[in-house]
């Protein structure tokens, strides 16, 4: 049961990201220099099938403009 949680968590965040980062108007690529990680660890959040360390998250909420707490509200 807990795997479930946890595949529909991620797939619920990755889809949030990919939004957020559309907003932004930058490629995969581009946000992906941009907060400093690796295009394709962006790839695989935003699919939905890998899990950001807490010091990814915190550089994915900084090259958004926003805070972590933001990304992971209402999840």
């Amino acid at each position: 049961m807990n795997g479930v949680r946890n595949e529909e968590l991620s797939k619920r965040f990755g889809e949030r990201f990919r939004e957020l980062r559309e907003a932004t108007g930058l490629s995969t690529r581009e946000f992906a220099d941009t907060a400093g990680i690796a295009y394709s660890q962006v790839w695989t959040i935003e699919s939905g099938k890998g899990n950001p360390t807490l010091s990814t998250l915190e550089a994915i909420a900084k090259a958004l403009g926003t805070d972590t707490s933001t990304l992971l509200k209402d999840l």
